[in-house]
């Protein structure tokens, strides 16, 4: 029998790669909340969220660990995941019919269609251009075409919300790190994401100019102007946006 087919060796690197899938997912999972957090933050005006978004950023912008702590564990995470769905169906295995594990590959997909995009738009903005979104830059998107940024938002968010708080459930225990089992079931995960579905919601709203006024400092802002000056913008909202001006 070849190692290649070796029942033995083949399960070995299974757990192997469970493990690497769950350590990477977990520590991406600690910088996706806390960026969350801060968009719940929102709702506080544009003080509290560039207060809370400037020391975040301090930390996960240092070097070593972006590229090893954010960047590093993504693609890792994405690797290892898209790896082990190969071998399960060349093994002519089905996904497990769980529905915490359907939805946690449901929302997967979701972060995989807007990750990539979403980073571009922002880190790219301040690695190229010097110039970061900030409150009132997500403000922009808002005001340039709600009908559009607001539901791109609220699903992208909500994804990743429940992406993160299931998949550390599930990760924390194959890397030797369980909590209290009550705190892994899904209902618990379920009731913490719908606490946080809510504030991320309010604080999409506070972006959007419901608690504040946003529109003259949205337009005005960098990354606003960045973005017509680079023709990805014609200017702020249109008449066909989906809301008036507040």
């Amino acid at each position: 029998m070849s190692p290649a087919t070796d029942p033995s060796r083949d399960a070995a690197r299974e757990r192997a790669l469970i493990r690497i899938q769950a350590a990477s997912g977990a520590l991406f999972a600690v910088f996706l909340v806390a960026h969350l957090v801060n968009q719940m933050f929102a709702a506080a005006g544009p003080a509290v969220y560039d207060e809370m978004q400037g020391q975040l950023r301090a930390v996960y912008q240092a070097p070593l660990v972006e590229l090893a702590c954010v960047i590093g564990s993504l693609l890792v995470h994405i690797v290892v995941s898209v790896w082990r769905m190969v071998r399960r169906r060349r093994r002519g295995q089905q996904a497990p019919a769980v529905p915490r594990l359907r939805w946690q590959r449901l929302t997967a997909v979701v972060l995989l269609i807007f990750t990539f995009g979403h980073l571009i738009a922002t880190r790219g903005a301040s690695a190229v251009y010097d110039v970061y979104p900030g409150f009132d830059g997500v403000a922009y998107t808002m005001v340039w075409f709600f009908a559009y940024f607001f539901p791109y938002y609220l699903l992208f968010s909500l994804a990743g919300l429940y992406h993160a708080l299931n998949g550390l459930t599930l990760a924390l225990p194959r890397i030797g790190l369980a909590g209290p089992p009550a705190l892994r079931s899904h209902r618990a995960v379920v009731a913490a994401w719908a606490a946080g579905a809510v504030a991320l919601a309010l604080g999409l709203a506070g972006f959007a100019g419901a608690w504040h006024d946003v529109r003259e400092r949205a337009i005005a802002s960098p990354y606003g102007q960045l973005l017509v000056d680079l023709g990805v913008s014609s200017g702020p909202a249109q008449p066909s946006s989906g809301r008036p001006s507040p």
